[in-house]
């Protein structure tokens, strides 16, 4: 039985917070999606607390992300919204757990002074409280983050600025599941999300959103040492029902500060099956005489290959068990194409990054043989690019994440 359910349904759960500045500086990323064309302001505001392993408490989080969206489209009048999300998760002494994340009732429920203090004095009725439309995301490591992203897609363009930065803080709790006193965290902090667009045309439904506004695309934040380091992919992707077929090149430079350069290139056919006897996940290194090509664009890639025992696995990669096999697949894009670019500043302690990214997809359809498998037919595949530069200075403390 969920502790939250075990309270009488008339008596809700109140919650007072109280978080005050300690020092340095998690921040909700907005969700992924592609606005109307006009200009927006979206501003977050989050504080999180902590606590673990009391004589009444084995554990309980608190997180409050708080945001105000000024949309001024260029079609329909100008709104401005508010939502103060609340998120508890807990269990009592004897390990009985329970969560729920709901809308603060008003405005009052939740204030915050920049990044010095917040103060949460809100309660939870499961009759009357609203649920969050989405679960919000949890504190990260101090760090700050400003990005600059350039989308377009067929007509349609946008431009998002995003300032994005948290503070440790000490912080304590009094709620009504585990008494009236209150309760120290051991952990918290504060966090704030400055994000402005400017939109201009009319997205197709097809048009991938390619993470804009939100975290990004891509392979995390790569490198976290000093140097300069550069990554690129191009993947062509055919899915069917329960399994995968992905062609893709890699082409990755290091060059860390006081060290020779290095530089790995890799083609690498992957192939998958989750269903049915045996199941397979298989990646290898093509070799000739096998054969791949990527159209200009995005605009087609092919494979023509004889896999064997003598066909290396991806780098790191140690394949099990299996049949010899051919892959013949054929991929044509079917439009539209996304691009986004992305220049984004990330700091974390005394470690500093510069990234410069480009990501495109282009929705495609794929058909052909893969002899493990049989005839494939996928309307719902793709073909991707994706190119990474970063310049990295110091060393990155235990424990940074940095979302670029």
């Amino acid at each position: 039985m969920q502790l939250l359910k075990r309270l009488p349904v008339a008596v809700p759960i109140v919650l007072i917070a109280q978080l005050a500045f300690a020092g340095t500086s998690s921040a909700f990323i907005p969700g992924n999606t592609l606005l109307p064309a006009g200009n927006y302001h979206i501003t977050t505001r989050s504080a999180d607390y902590f606590v673990c392993c009391t004589a009444t408490v084995s554990n309980l989080s608190v997180t409050v992300t708080d945001t105000t969206t000024v949309a001024k489209p260029a079609v329909g009048p100008s709104t401005t919204t508010r939502e103060t999300d609340v998120e508890v998760d807990t269990c009592d002494s004897n390990f009985v757990c329970g969560s729920a994340c709901f809308i603060a009732a008003g405005p009052s429920d939740f204030t915050i002074s920049g990044l010095s203090s917040a103060l949460l004095n809100t309660a939870f009725d499961p009759a009357t409280s609203q649920p969050c439309p989405d679960r919000p995301i949890s504190g990260l490591p101090a760090f700050t983050l400003t990005k600059t992203s350039i989308y377009s897609c067929a007509g349609y363009n946008a431009e998002v600025h995003t300032l994005n930065s948290n503070a440790n803080a000490t912080d304590s709790v009094v709620t009504s599941l585990f008494g009236s006193s209150s309760i120290p965290g051991e952990s918290g902090n504060l966090g704030s999300n400055d994000q402005r667009w400017h939109a201009q045309g009319v997205a197709l439904d097809t048009c991938s959103p390619q993470g804009l506004g939100g975290g990004g695309k891509g392979a995390g934040p790569g490198p976290t040492g000093s140097g300069g380091f550069e990554i690129a992919e191009q993947i062509a992707a055919a899915n069917f029902p329960g399994g995968f077929v992905s062609l893709a090149t890699v082409t990755k430079l290091n060059r860390p500060t006081g060290t020779p350069p290095t530089t790995f290139k890799e083609t690498e056919l992957t192939v998958a099956s989750f269903f049915g006897f045996p199941s397979f996940f298989l990646c290898f290194d093509l070799q000739s005489p096998n054969t791949f090509t990527f159209g200009s664009g995005l605009s087609s890639a092919s494979v023509h290959a004889v896999i064997d025992q003598t066909t290396p696995a991806c780098a790191g990669f140690s394949n099990g068990p299996f049949t010899s096999f051919t892959a013949d697949l054929t991929w044509t894009a079917t439009g539209p194409l996304a691009s986004i670019q992305n220049t984004a500043i990330s700091d974390c302690g005394s470690f500093h990054q510069v990234l410069l990214s480009t990501d495109s997809t282009n929705p495609a359809s794929a058909s052909g043989n893969v002899s493990l498998i049989g005839d494939i037919s996928s309307p719902q595949s793709s073909i991707n690019s994706s190119d990474r530069r970063f310049q990295d200075t110091g060393t990155a403390p235990q424990g940074c994440i940095l979302r670029p």
